[in-house]
């Protein structure tokens, strides 16, 4: 939270705001990369993955940024063998941030 925060000017409500976004619209890339993922689509994985980390760095997540980057280094690469395992991995920290996330913007 400190990163949006300072990414943000301390505006606390832009935070709530962006962090509504983000809710909306992370579950469209999960889907997007489970799909890729499932047709073996690298470049779909790569796409996706990118956008998902981009997104996580406006928060400074940055175990699951670290995820996502995996992610795109193999869609990049090509070689999806442990796509699907990061991508479960991926998920859980994301579930993770927003836990995590919803606890500390009820204190603010």
């Amino acid at each position: 939270m400190p990163a949006a925060l300072s990414r943000l000017g301390s505006n606390v409500e832009l935070v709530r705001e962006m962090l509504t976004l983000f809710r909306e619209d992370v579950p469209v890339y999960q889907s997007r990369l489970s799909g890729a993922l499932a047709r073996g689509d690298s470049a779909g994985v790569q796409q996706a993955s990118h956008s998902l980390r981009g997104m996580l760095s406006m928060f400074g997540a940055e175990a699951a940024m670290q995820v996502a980057f995996r992610l795109e280094r193999m869609g990049t690469n090509g070689d999806l063998t442990e796509a699907q395992a990061q991508t479960e991995k991926l998920d859980s920290e994301i579930t993770r941030f927003l836990k995590f996330v919803s606890t500390r913007m009820a204190k603010l």
